[in-house]
């Protein structure tokens, strides 16, 4: 008698490469470098950000940063800049390795928006959500309020200036062995 083949193991959260950007829209000079050494910490390896004014937020600073890393850097990351509560941040992580992508938003405003990001960059709203927003009340307006929250339409409108005003800004580059 033949053995059977054991059970197929799947692997760990974090278990292979990722990568994606985090563009930083809104930070006071008082905790720049505090935020630079945050972000060297989860990435384990020293980064130096390229801090420019911030034209649409005066006495504010910005910066661009392309990572690399494990699935779930970018999760990782987000939890360490949110505790800074007074930025306005975007993170995406890209879908690697037959994981979905990610993408976080933070407002001081609004607080975090997290969506699943799909292989062609679509985000990904799953059934139960649509089945959430579908039972509120039974009323239209509250249905298309909250599938514009599972949209992320807010923080897209607050964080869309702020995109504009990168155009043409630097994008420095940070690198992880995995």
């Amino acid at each position: 008698m033949t053995a059977l083949p054991g059970p197929v193991l799947i692997g760990p959260v974090g278990f292979g490469p990722s990568h994606g950007h985090l563009y930083i829209y809104s930070a006071p000079r008082a905790v720049l470098q505090h935020i630079q050494w945050s972000v060297a910490e989860v990435l384990k390896t020293p980064v130096t950000l390229n801090w420019q004014p911030q034209p649409i937020a005066p006495s504010t600073f910005r910066c661009e940063i392309s990572w690399q890393g494990i699935v779930g850097t970018g999760a990782q990351l987000t939890s360490t800049l949110k505790g800074w509560h007074y930025l306005t941040f975007e993170l995406h992580e890209a879908a690697a390795n037959g994981s979905d992508g990610s993408i976080f938003m933070f407002t001081p405003d609004l607080g975090l928006f997290h969506g699943t990001v799909g292989p062609h960059g679509d985000l990904m709203i799953n059934e139960n959500q649509i089945r959430k927003a579908l039972g509120i009340n039974g009323r239209d307006s509250a249905v298309i309020e909250e599938i514009e929250r599972l949209l992320g339409t807010k923080w897209d409108e607050h964080l869309e200036p702020f995109r504009q005003a990168r155009d043409g800004f630097g994008l420095a580059t940070a690198k992880v062995s995995v």
